[in-house]
């Protein structure tokens, strides 16, 4: 899967590099006209690659901007194919499952069939954010405040999504009397800030222009004109299909942002496993979110992991657990527009409630819930 998407494949690298090439001239990546100067050597053609990410990150990308750009998309390639497998291996590590042998592979190769393939294919950054996902859990588990802390300002990189994790995650360890994290959190940030804004000291300039961000609802062609409305994995875009009339839209999005909301509240405040609150978060976050896509999913591994353990461990669960993950599957197959893909959110909603009811919570392990904490 990481060859086919290196070989026929490709998207979003070309704007991460060309930020980058931008940065390494003086320059300002949010600006577009600054950045089209190096997207015809990259991409071919002008076509719509803003960059919207922190400015820290496309420094952390400058070093690969000093090579040729194939052999630095190949590195790019390489490196989210390394984080994959250990941050599968690291989930499993920590939560102790699945057992060692072919269960264990073949919930690895089911994890990246559903979840990585397509974040490999459109270069995104998806599988970091797993990674660093996984990385905060680790160090919370193993009391490692301070680095817990630095995976959870790092995973402050697509806000849209990660956002409601990560405050869940701090107000969850603040109500256990740890504010290590937080404390660290907030320094990273403002070094982050501090530092970037010394390097690039006018970055912020274009997000005041007219216009700035239109790139995340619409597809642009070389002439700067917008040539299509960019559909986006998220419950308005999957409504739109089954429900033409925006105020009901509105509505049901109300109920279900406001219920998930209430639901996140109960957990981090009554629950005291650290997987119940990553899990219920995630969920959340990727069912209400207003800004998403498909390539956002490996994130989503944590809760697949997490219901697939719990279901498997009642053989009266175990038929709708896998029917549900076959159903999550088959999405891949049939999806069009990419909108569909909000099905798997659905399937996952669907798989973690049928998993939670019929578990019995006292036979299950620590490792699992991570209680200890």
């Amino acid at each position: 899967m990481a060859i086919t998407s290196l070989t026929w494949y490709g998207q979003d690298f070309k704007s991460y590099y060309a930020a980058a090439r931008v940065l390494l001239i003086g320059g300002n990546p949010y600006d577009y006209a600054q950045l089209v100067r190096f997207l015809p050597e990259v991409a071919g053609q002008i076509g719509n690659y803003p960059y919207f990410y922190p400015l820290w990150f496309a420094w952390l990308i400058t070093p690969l901007a000093w090579l040729p750009f194939e052999i630095a998309r190949g590195i790019w390639m390489f490196f989210n194919l390394s984080i994959w497998i250990v941050g599968l291996w690291q989930l499993s590590k920590l939560i102790d499952w699945p057992v060692t042998g072919w269960r264990r592979w073949l919930m690895f190769l089911y994890a990246t069939f559903l979840f990585a393939w397509i974040t490999w294919r459109f270069e995104q950054i998806g599988i970091l954010l797993f990674a660093l996902f996984v990385a905060s859990l680790t160090a919370i588990r193993k009391g490692h405040w301070a680095l817990a802390g630095v995976w959870l300002a790092l995973l402050l990189i697509k806000p849209n999504i990660t956002l409601l994790p990560v405050a869940a995650i701090i107000i969850w360890l603040i109500r256990r009397g740890r504010w290590q994290p937080l404390i660290t959190l907030c320094l990273v940030l403002a070094g982050l800030l501090l530092a970037t804004s010394a390097a690039t000291p006018d970055w912020y300039r274009p997000f005041l222009q007219p216009g700035f961000g239109h790139g995340l609802f619409n597809v642009f062609d070389s002439a700067s004109r917008v040539v299509a409305v960019r559909i986006n994995t998220t419950i308005i875009d999957w409504l739109s299909a089954f429900i033409p009339n925006n105020i009901w839209r509105t509505v049901i999005y109300i109920i279900v942002a406001l219920t998930g909301a209430l639901t996140v509240i109960f957990v981090v405040l009554r629950s005291d496993s650290l997987m119940k609150v990553a899990t219920i978060s995630l969920l959340v976050s990727f069912a209400v979110t207003p800004y998403a896509l498909q390539y956002d999913f490996p994130l989503l591994t944590v809760p697949l992991f997490w219901a697939t353990a719990l279901f498997t461990c009642s053989n009266q669960a175990l038929k709708v657990g896998l029917a549900l993950s076959l159903f999550m599957a088959s999405v891949l197959i049939w999806e069009h527009p990419i909108s569909d893909a909000y099905w798997i959110v659905i399937g996952l909603i669907l798989l973690t409630i049928w998993s939670w009811s019929r578990t019995d919570w006292q036979s299950i392990p620590e490792n699992l819930l991570l209680t200890g904490v």
